[in-house]
């Protein structure tokens, strides 16, 4: 019974409606004793306080009891007019279980007290509006508590349920990109192997190091600095054993930011991009410069290449390709609407600029405190 009890039990709006008609009791009782001050009226102000202190202690049982009611009437769906009901008996009943039990206590303090059914009756009809008022504004207050409770509540769970649906679709995104990464650079090993053998083999090591690599971070959608960098590193290894003297990439990154958290594997399909669509019969050659920096409390990851300029504009290249519409969607995702992804055409080179709020891992936080 006493665990069932506890189910519908809220200690904590106990507290509140608790502390609610304390400062009623207060009120109403200060506004007495100045009355009585006021008109000269003899005063028992021990009896006086002995009788707004057990005032008190019956209504916030009484509440108790109301709380439970109406927390159980809540679970079980009851009837609007049902509910209405039982609230508009209780509001009667208040009135006569505060005057029944204050008339117990009295018979127990002085068995010799008298009293009369008619002057039970006077007391209960003199105070009813009040006692009235008293619980509906109590009650009042214990449904504002729970509809707020399950405001908060459904706002916990929307949360929760965005969490999973982006973590979801992060993982999408992460498992598109690696057999996209995968076949491209499987493809430029064919393409070597009519040409140096010996250049293709070493690229397959290469790419058995990059793979254990990317494998070992595939279940985190934020990694550090340091390890995507490490990530491209191997990556870069791949594309100049292909292109040889052809291909020169510069990495230029600002001191400090290695444990800042970036997407997984966000840097490589940029470049992945730039070799791809930079080389033309007029850029045999290309020069790559990634430069990583904070800019105020954004990280800022700028690629460009002067390879073949672009003929389209972002939201059309977003439409084409998977790299760029893959980072676009992660960014998306991770970011909301705080994030910067631009590509365009500037002093003769294609410049891709990546920009979000910098977010350290947990590691570093600790190590600062």
């Amino acid at each position: 019974m006493i665990k069932k009890l506890k189910k519908y039990l809220d200690f904590k709006l106990i507290g509140i409606l608790s502390l609610v008609y304390l400062l009623f009791v207060i009120i109403y009782s200060s506004k007495n004793a100045y009355l009585r001050v006021l008109v000269q009226r003899k005063t028992d102000w021990g009896e006086f306080v002995f009788g707004n202190v057990l005032d008190w202690c019956l209504i916030t049982i009484f509440m108790v009891f109301i709380a439970i009611t109406t927390k159980y009437l809540m679970s079980k769906k009851t009837k609007l007019i049902l509910i209405a009901l039982i609230h508009l008996f209780f509001s009667f009943f208040i009135g006569a279980f505060t005057i029944g039990v204050s008339l117990g206590v009295d018979i127990l303090r002085d068995p010799s007290v008298k009293f009369s059914f008619e002057e039970l009756c006077i007391s209960f009809i003199r105070l009813v509006d009040l006692h009235f008022l008293i619980y509906i504004s109590l009650v009042a207050l214990i449904y504002m508590y729970y509809y707020l409770k399950k405001v908060e509540e459904s706002k916990i769970q929307t949360i929760k349920l965005q969490e999973q649906l982006s973590k979801s679709q992060l993982k999408f995104l992460q498992s598109q990109m690696h057999p996209h990464f995968l076949f491209n650079t499987l493809n430029g090993i064919h393409s070597l192997m009519d040409i140096n053998i010996e250049k293709s083999k070493s690229m397959v090591v290469d790419l058995s190091d990059l793979l254990r690599n990317v494998l070992d971070k595939k279940d985190d959608n934020l990694i550090e600095l340091q390890e995507e960098l490490e990530i491209l590193k191997k990556y870069i290894q791949i594309k100049k054993t292909r292109f040889s003297d052809q291909l020169n990439i510069h990495l230029n990154t600002e001191a400090g930011l290695e444990n800042v958290l970036v997407p997984n594997m966000l840097i490589q399909p940029i470049v992945e991009n730039s070799t791809k669509h930079g080389y033309s019969d007029n850029h045999i050659s290309l020069d790559i410069f990634i430069s990583i920096y904070k800019k105020n409390e954004n990280l800022v990851i700028k690629v460009e290449n002067n390879g073949t300029a672009l003929k389209d504009t972002l939201s059309e290249l977003l439409k084409k390709g998977t790299g760029l519409s893959n980072i676009k969607e992660r960014l998306l995702t991770l970011y909301k609407e705080n994030h910067e992804l631009s590509i365009d055409n500037s002093n003769n080179k294609v410049v891709t600029k990546i920009s979000f709020p910098i977010e350290l891992s947990i590691s570093e936080i600790e190590k600062d405190y």
